[in-house]
């Protein structure tokens, strides 16, 4: 990325319209096309060994073109091509009869203790590991979120895949509801208690 990062510069220095600048336009556009192609055989493989293990792959439904807007993250959210991803598993599972379960983005995975249900009330992006503080449970952030997506997956298939139950309907960010206890209901969910409040 250092190199291509280089030529965009080279680039922006040649003076428009002279053949010399043609010239590097054409030659960044390869350079352009070489990592999109090494992009999409990565996911391509990787997608295709995770449906060959799988039959159910659950996701979060993130909001990649709202995430790119953020200008610190939008390079390294854009590089990783999260979008095309699922789309790669989407198709590959439907080829198979397997089954992709999409969890709402607004199911706070990150912020549940995988333990004991607890939603704390913010977590930061910069805050990777938290301890719970019902349970005293520490967790890495990524791995919390991930058990707690595997089991509102596993939630949802139970009912008869019907829609995954959200936390709670996005609200103005002057007036953001704040997070409170969870209770654990007999479909399994930590958020039904708070999705009644709020719902």
């Amino acid at each position: 990325m250092v190199a291509l990062t280089v030529k965009l510069y080279k680039l922006a220095r040649k003076v428009k319209g002279s053949k010399s600048r043609n010239k590097f336009r054409k030659l960044l556009a390869k350079v352009h096309e070489r990592v999109s192609n090494s992009r999409q055989d990565f996911l391509h493989k990787l997608s295709r060994n995770l449906v060959n293990e799988s039959q159910v792959i659950v996701v979060e439904d993130l909001n990649v073109k709202g995430m790119v807007r953020n200008r610190k993250l939008s390079k390294s959210i854009s590089d990783v091509g999260w979008g095309m991803f699922v789309n790669f598993i989407d198709y590959k599972l439907k080829a198979k009869d397997g089954q992709l379960v999409e969890i709402g983005r607004f199911f706070p995975s990150s912020k549940t203790c995988s333990c004991c249900g607890h939603i704390v009330d913010e977590l930061p992006l910069d805050i990777r590991e938290w301890d719970c503080p019902a349970c005293k449970n520490h967790h890495d952030r990524d791995a919390n979120a991930s058990k707690n997506i595997r089991v509102e997956g596993i939630r949802i298939l139970s009912i008869g895949g019907g829609n995954p139950v959200l936390a709670e309907q996005r609200r103005s960010k002057t007036n953001k509801p704040q997070g409170g206890k969870a209770s654990v209901s007999e479909a399994g969910s930590p958020h039904l208690l708070r999705q009644q409040k709020f719902g």
